[in-house]
Order: structure tokens, then C-alpha cells, then sequence
């Protein structure tokens, strides 16, 4: 088993930084102005190298604290295969994490629930060649001080498709299918105009993404936040207290005519360039602005020096019967690999009040996947 050390530097400055946006200092703090607390910690491992670990914190009376890992921990330094063997020692890897964690945390956390970003699959989305050799969840048949369960419902996207920004431009473009080339040259040639608001600016962003969000969620049945919980993303992102990570949110607009017809929102890291959220007007849809916007997006992450642009989030496979389809479509036309995750992870600190949460999370998720489905349907 992995011998891990623990250090907790919440309230120090770490010279260790963040691969992942969900594990920086900026994304914590953003957490934090939404019901959210955290610690962060320094870690090292006999298997690993030393990483930043940042733990964020959420009440959900009456059962107690949970604890959510983000995106984290990486990879072990050397387990990187795709391999059952690699998948039996993550798991006993996050056990002992779990067991050095349990002190150092509140009392009442009764549940530590990691996104760990571990692949499980990569399929190239052009030649559709993929690796998938081992189970979606590390569990492990040797006795450890917790036991790894997955989570009825994963929190973050397990499924993603992630584009390669080492390659030429002329690459990119190359490996995008034949429509979505024709589609991105189709809306230049129509006069679609590219805006992107970042910096002290990016607020300004929202005053066009938030309406046609809403219009979005109403017309794909989805939910979203308040108009406040993105700007309060863009303005945090303009702080110059944050510099240090090289985080940069934007927001760009796709203009016809003056009018806004699709938005979207990136973060930009020096590891990688996050596709957050995206919106789109019914209106002029036959002037293909997502491709265009997504297209001069993923040119700026590059000139950023991101190494890889993630889609964040697709449906898990190719089924024209998902009711997210479109959504995969779209992405998965730009190129790049698919990448499948191993998925939301949870580890009861206090068994009997994790049951009774996992209950619980199940009736939510039926009254919101089901029954308001439902509804929406027979009134709609």
C-alpha cells in the first residue's frame, strides 16, 4: 500500500500548483461564494509526485459535511495504463487517502466523494480505434481501511472529448469532420462576428450569455444557476490575486447583425482550455454560429499555450436515442480523442448516514430526471 504524507496548507501560500482548474485556489474560492467551504493540502506519495490536493466542503443537514474532491488526486507516476493491475492500486491508493484525510477534516464529514481524473477509455473520435481494459470503478479485493463504492450519479462529466493542441492549426482544422469545416467556413462567409470578453470585460459577457442560457434551458429541458453565479465566476476570475494560477475566463458571443445568437464560456488554464457553458438562440440557427465560436476559441487556447481543449461533458456513447444526442454530435465532430472516466467515487466515513444520504440522492434524481420530465413534457 501507498505510504502518504499530508500536509494542510489552507492558510499558507503552496508553490505547488493545479493541473486540473477544479483543484486551483481560484476554483475554491469561487465554491466558497456559493455555499461551499474548503482545505487544501500537500500531499506526497511513495508512487506519485508531490501534488496540491484541495478538498471542498458542503453541509447537508441533517447528515453532516461532505467532502468532494474534484478532479483529484492525479495519476499515479507510474500507473498509467489503462490495466487492471493500475485499477487495483488507485483503489488502494484512495483508501489510504481517504484514511490520512478522515483526521484532518471536520468531524461531521461523513462522506468523502472523489472525481478522480482517471481514465478508464480513449477512443480517437477519427479512426474509432479504443482502449477499454478495466472495470469503470477500482475496487479492490484486498482489506482496506475504507471501501470504495461508486456513486449512484456522477458529478462531473466522466465522458469528455478533449482536442490535442500541440497539433498544427491546419491539423485541427484537418480532423474536424467535413460538415464542420463547411459549417465554420458557411458562418464567416455569412457575416457571423466572433466577439470574446475576458479579463475586467468578461462580466460584461453575461449581459448577452445569461438570456440565451435561459432561452437553452428552456428549449433542452436543463437546469442552470443564477445570473449572479456567473458573473460572480467572471469577476473572481479578474482579480489580480489569482494571477498566479494563469486562470482566464471569457466570454465569447456569436454576433449577426448585432444580435447575439450563441455564447459560450471557457476557462483557460496553462494545462488545459474548458469548454464551461454554452447557449444559443432559436433564432438563425441556419448561420451556424457554435461551430465558429467553438473554432475561435480553440485557436485562442492554443495561442494561450493550453495543451489540450476539453469539450467538458458528453453523452457516454453514440446513440441517436440519448436525448443529449445532438450535444454529441456536435462535440465529437471537432476531432480529438473521447475520453471516459472512471467516475464519481464515494467512500463513507459514516456508513449509516451515507445510506440514508444515498437514499435520499436517489429520490432526488428521480423526482428531477423522471417526474419534472414528465411534467414539463405533458405541459410543455
Amino acid at each position: 500500500m501507498n505510504t502518504v504524507t499530508i500536509k494542510d496548507c489552507t492558510d499558507v501560500h503552496s508553490e505547488l500548483s493545479a493541473e486540473r482548474f477544479l483543484q486551483t485556489r481560484f476554483w475554491a474560492e469561487f465554491k466558497k461564494q456559493h455555499g461551499w467551504e474548503y482545505r487544501q493540502y500537500e500531499l506526497c506519495a511513495a508512487d506519485t509526485h508531490s501534488f496540491l490536493l484541495t478538498v471542498l466542503l458542503r453541509p447537508l443537514p441533517p447528515f453532516g459535511l461532505l467532502a468532494y474532491i474534484p478532479m483529484g488526486p492525479p495519476l499515479l507516476a507510474d500507473c498509467d495504463s489503462l490495466s487492471p493491475e493500475c485499477a487495483q492500486r488507485r483503489g488502494l491508493f484512495l483508501s489510504d487517502l481517504a484514511e490520512k484525510l478522515v483526521p484532518l477534516l471536520p468531524g461531521s464529514v461523513f462522506l468523502i466523494r472523489f472525481d478522480p481524473p482517471w481514465e478508464c477509455t480513449v477512443k480517437n473520435t477519427k479512426t474509432e480505434q479504443s482502449e477499454d481494459q478495466f472495470p469503470l470503478t477500482p475496487y479492490t479485493t484486498e482489506k482496506v481501511p475504507y471501501r470504495l463504492l461508486k456513486a449512484q450519479t456522477d458529478i462531473q462529466p466522466p465522458d469528455t472529448v478533449q482536442l490535442d493542441l500541440s497539433l498544427p492549426l491546419e491539423t485541427l482544422l484537418a480532423e474536424c469532420k467535413p460538415k464542420w469545416r463547411y459549417n465554420i467556413r458557411l458562418a464567416e462567409k455569412k457575416g457571423v462576428e466572433i466577439r470574446r470578453f475576458t479579463g475586467t470585460e468578461a462580466e460584461h459577457g453575461i449581459q448577452f450569455f445569461y438570456p440565451l442560457y435561459c432561452e437553452t434551458a428552456v428549449r433542452d429541458g436543463i437546469a442552470i444557476h443564477s445570473e449572479d453565479y456567473y458573473r460572480s465566476l467572471c469577476r473572481l476570475a479578474a482579480d489580480p490575486h489569482y494571477a498566479a494560477e494563469g486562470i482566464t475566463v471569457s466570454v465569447y458571443g456569436a454576433f449577426f447583425e448585432e444580435k447575439p445568437l450563441a455564447a459560450i464560456i471557457t476557462l483557460f488554464t496553462p494545462y488545459e482550455a474548458v469548454y464551461l457553458y454554452g447557449a444559443s438562440s432559436n433564432e438563425h440557427r441556419n448561420l451556424m454560429p457554435a461551430y465558429l465560436l467553438q473554432w475561435q476559441a480553440i485557436q485562442d487556447a492554443r495561442n494561450y499555450g493550453c495543451r489540450s481543449y476539453d469539450f467538458y461533458g458528453i453523452p457516454p456513447r453514440d446513440d441517436p436515442d440519448h436525448p443529449m444526442y445532438g450535444l454529441y454530435r456536435f462535440k465529437t465532430g471537432f476531432g480529438g480523442s473521447i475520453i471516459h472516466r472512471v467516475g464519481t467515487i464515494d467512500i463513507p466515513v459514516s456508513r449509516c448516514l451515507y445510506y440514508l444520504y444515498a437514499f435520499a440522492e436517489q429520490l432526488r434524481a428521480f423526482w428531477f430526471k423522471t417526474v419534472k420530465k414528465k411534467l414539463r413534457g405533458l405541459f410543455s
